[in-house]
């Protein structure tokens, strides 16, 4: 991979962010949950990406995190968020359909927990952003 590649998987990230507070405020609370563990899996694959790293097809941000050795507060964040990728989209995983497992306060605190992974990480990958090139 590529700072390229990188910078691809980070537009995309901070997009599916973006796209995850807006979801909360229309009331698709399971979507935002899935938005907030998607912003960091594609995150962590652009830190990835970055390190000149190959990005796993996997969608278990704890594993992914575990492969770039992230501190204790960032860690805490992604222990938060890695479930949703399940409960937020398949209706077999718990007893209620992801959109009876979600309300408005879940959703903004996996909201908080994505948005706090991207401050904690923003010195890793601020280089990657547009306006920062120095190419």
């Amino acid at each position: 991979m590529n700072r390229a590649a990188a910078a691809k998987w980070l537009k995309q990230a901070l997009h599916d962010l973006e796209m995850a507070g807006r979801n909360v405020g229309i009331g698709g609370y399971d979507t935002a949950a899935f938005l907030a563990h998607q912003s960091v899996e594609k995150l962590l694959k652009a830190l990835l990406a970055a390190q000149g790293r190959a990005v796993p097809r996997m969608h278990f941000i704890d594993e992914l995190a575990g492969q770039l050795d992230l501190p204790p507060e960032v860690q805490v964040h992604i222990d938060g968020l890695t479930a949703d990728y399940m409960l937020s989209r398949y209706p077999d995983v718990s007893d209620l359909v992801p959109y009876e497992q979600y309300d408005e306060a879940l959703a903004n605190e996996k909201v908080r927990a994505a948005r706090s992974v991207f401050a904690l990480l923003k010195e890793r990958y601020a280089g990657l952003m547009p306006e920062s090139r120095d190419d």
